[in-house]
């Protein structure tokens, strides 16, 4: 867990409703763990990668972000384009074979005879050289790996012999300093690794830029690439400096090769703000080009004040002739406040293409903008155990699952007939059901209208019972939904016409999908705030999961009495079921991955560990002080009609929109960390042969899964996802850790 250990002041515009306040997160959480790459260790390459770039031709450059075109860093050590090297630093002259293992050589500093001759009181000092030897020595620091053949010596000391003038010989004084355990030059290997990222299907180097699904409003396509002033960890990239401002995100393009193109346009659309922070004058969003010929990079483009929050503007520049060449590149960056996850743009639909007529080509797609994160009515999860109790379950399913859909075609488009909603679990078809056009209601037409289409996928008439055979515990369903259009001339990009979501039942309540995009508290002193649920039966709490997100200022270390309420009979909270003591309460805490929930259990011994709680209940905080604790915010699944908070006696239902990242859990099968008992993780985990000298193969890991070995200096020399078998040939013999862990 990456713990701040900071104080940071900054000022910033809040949006406040009474004694609410949502304000703009510090870091990106949806960026946690993403930037990671191959670190150099001991200051040397050993173990790193060393990557190469195929040029891309004209057609592959078009990116809706509704795939990931981002190339993936690290790439896996056994990966099919990887290939590996081991360099040595000593070798023969010919730079073929190495030396020994065990074979230093020192330099004239480490390695003569010093002759001092003492005339009175005047002492001359002579060297002399043993006889050299001739090696080939490698720089292993800095890549490629170059050297040259120099004259060194196998002797590692310096004998001095003292002479004094009409002193018998027997009298003089010899001294050796021995550098053997510190030689000039010691035998050293590094092991690097070749990548080439040659797959057309990648079009960006960098991933400072965070592709998403949730931070823009109305995008024209499921994902956008956000430019905020958090790098590729989402963190920010000046902590503490409220002052800083300067370059920020960049996402840089593959070698494009251009030769022999002519009349060439980089066309994309763009949105200030979104869901995260509106950029001030000051900043800016900028296209640089490169010239190949020179080398160098040209700014070209950028957008210029006023902003309009939330509108998307086209961007259509000409690419001049100069540029025209193999090696081209383009690249977005922006300048930001730099200290926190602030003054987003967003894009979308990037297209590089001859265009003769030298004007805007509308798009003239189809495309599902936002995801679908449930098939329930109310939630994004429930119990497992919950959802199997229930009489009829399937009145907890969607009548209607509104799929939004963005048509740039300013021409309507008749909807097509092959629509279609797909269920699976484990891989298996559990139902697929044709959606087709529902008619009504109103303002649903027949067509496709140009801009955004709330489309109403009637999903009652399919109900499933979703089943899960042998799983009373846990069950995740996979499912898809196609829209398309009758007119394929109005659908170019067949890609992002199809949403794909998981419909999850673990041990907790949701309303929220996940991802945050703005902080959300509440101010004044032993204020409250309160998250009503209505489960689907009563049953037993044993905590609360919840994501806080760092804001202005470092909250870790305020007080906060989890809380846990009944309902009044009006909607309210009433009586107190469970409250933290003041001598052993909870504080926030910032999670280190990707969205991070952190379990909050029930210390107070005056309670059970356990809590009974009634159909209606709700869980949140009592806050000592009037510091905004800043939980985080979903922007895109509204439910703020279920928050309560209470700043001065009464309780008030809040007026800012969305989910908190907040989940009662209850007493299941599994544990709060949604994986089954340690014991039975260490059974059902194996892994052979051990030892091994090629492979190793593990059974019993989750379905989703990162495994990393370290060797025993804690470097990492490989990692990988979702693979069970582990080509081990290029390690060094010796003893390995290997941790593995779920990659949800």
């Amino acid at each position: 867990m990456k713990k701040l250990g900071f104080c940071f002041f900054l000022v910033l515009a809040f949006q406040s409703y009474a004694q609410e306040v949502v304000g703009p997160m510090l870091t990106n959480p949806s960026l946690y763990n993403e930037g990671i790459r191959a670190q150099r260790s001991g200051g040397t390459l050993d173990s790193t990668f060393i990557y190469s770039v195929t040029n891309l031709d004209l057609q592959h450059v078009w990116d809706d972000f509704s795939k990931n075109k981002f190339v993936k860093y690290p790439q896996p050590f056994n990966g099919t384009n990887v290939t590996s090297q081991w360099y040595s630093c000593l070798m023969n002259t010919l730079n073929t074979i190495p030396e020994p293992s065990t074979a230093f050589y020192c330099d004239t500093n480490k390695a003569r005879l010093d002759t001092v001759k003492v005339t009175n009181g005047i002492g001359v000092t002579t060297k002399t050289f043993f006889p050299p030897v001739s090696i080939w020595i490698n720089d292993l620091n800095t890549y490629p790996i170059s050297g040259s053949v120099q004259s060194v010596y196998s002797e590692c000391y310096v004998i001095t012999d003292s002479i004094i003038f009409n002193v018998s010989d027997t009298t003089y004084k010899r001294d050796t300093t021995y550098y053997t355990s510190d030689p000039t030059y010691p035998q050293d290997s590094i092991h690097l690794f070749f990548a080439n990222l040659n797959d057309t299907n990648d079009l960006w180097l960098d991933n400072s830029a965070c592709r998403n699904m949730t931070m823009a409003v109305d995008p024209w396509s499921l994902g956008v690439a956000t430019f905020d002033a958090v790098d590729s960890t989402g963190w920010p990239y000046s902590f503490g400096s409220q002052n800083a401002h300067g370059p920020a995100d960049v996402l840089t393009s593959k070698p494009i090769n251009l030769f022999g193109h002519a009349n060439v346009y980089l066309q994309f659309i763009y949105q200030p703000q979104g869901f995260g922070n509106m950029p001030e004058d000051e900043d800016s969003l900028i296209v640089d080009l490169w010239l190949a010929d020179s080398s160098k990079w040209y700014p070209w483009w950028q957008t210029t004040p006023p902003y309009i929050a939330n509108q998307w503007d086209t961007a259509f520049i000409p690419i001049p002739g100069a540029f025209l060449d193999d090696g081209f590149q383009f690249r977005f960056r922006n300048y930001a406040t730099l200290a926190g996850a602030l003054d987003h743009w967003h894009i979308d639909y990037v297209q590089l293409y001859e265009n003769p007529l030298g004007t805007v080509q509308y798009f003239k797609d189809l495309a599902v903008s936002y995801p679908v994160n449930t098939l329930l009515k109310d939630y994004t999860s429930v119990p497992w155990d919950h959802y199997l109790n229930l009489t009829t379950p399937n009145d907890q399913m969607l009548d209607t699952a509104y799929v939004k859909v963005y048509n740039s075609d300013v021409d309507p488009t008749n909807v097509g007939a092959n629509m279609y909603l797909e269920v699976q679990y484990n891989g298996v078809v559990q139902g697929n059901y044709v959606l087709g056009n529902p008619g009504g209601p109103a303002p649903w037409t027949s067509n496709w209208v140009l801009g955004m289409n709330g489309y109403p996928a009637v999903i009652s008439n399919n109900h499933l019972f979703f089943d899960a055979p042998g799983n009373d515990s846990l069950a995740t369903f996979d499912f898809t939904i196609k829209t398309d259009a009758a007119v394929a001339g109005s659908n170019v990009f067949t890609v992002n016409d199809t949403v794909f979501g998981k419909q999850v039942f673990k041990n907790y309540y949701a309303y929220d999908d996940g991802s945050a995009e703005v902080a959300y508290g509440i101010q004044g002193t032993n204020s409250q705030l309160a998250y009503e649920f209505n489960a689907y039966e009563a049953d037993t709490l044993t905590g609360v999961l919840m994501h806080f997100v760092p804001s202005v200022t470092d909250v870790s270390g305020y007080v906060m009495l989890l809380t846990v309420w009944e309902d009044d009979g009006t909607g309210m909270p009433g009586n107190i079921l469970y409250q933290d003591d003041y001598f052993q309460p909870h504080y926030p805490e910032y999670g280190g991955s990707k969205n991070e929930f952190k379990y909050y259990e029930f210390l107070n011994p005056q309670y059970p560990s356990t809590i009974p709680v009634p159909q209606n209940f709700f869980v949140g905080w009592e806050q000592i002080e009037s510091q905004s604790l800043n939980i985080g915010m979903d922007r895109n699944q509204i439910n703020n009609s279920k928050i309560k908070y209470n700043v001065g006696g009464s309780w008030i239902t809040s007026s800012q929109p969305g989910s908190l990242m907040m989940r009662p859990v209850f007493s299941t099968g599994i544990n709060h960390t949604l994986r089954v008992e340690q014991n039975e993780i260490e059974e059902s985990i194996k892994m052979y042969p051990n030892p091994s000298s090629d492979r190793v193969i593990f059974q019993g890991l989750p379905d989703v899964f990162i495994l990393n070995i370290y060797d025993l200096s804690g470097r990492l020399v490989y990692s990988d996802q979702n693979n069970p078998v582990i080509d081990i040939e290029f390690l060094q013999n010796g003893v390995y850790v290997v941790d593995v862990r779920t990659a949800t």
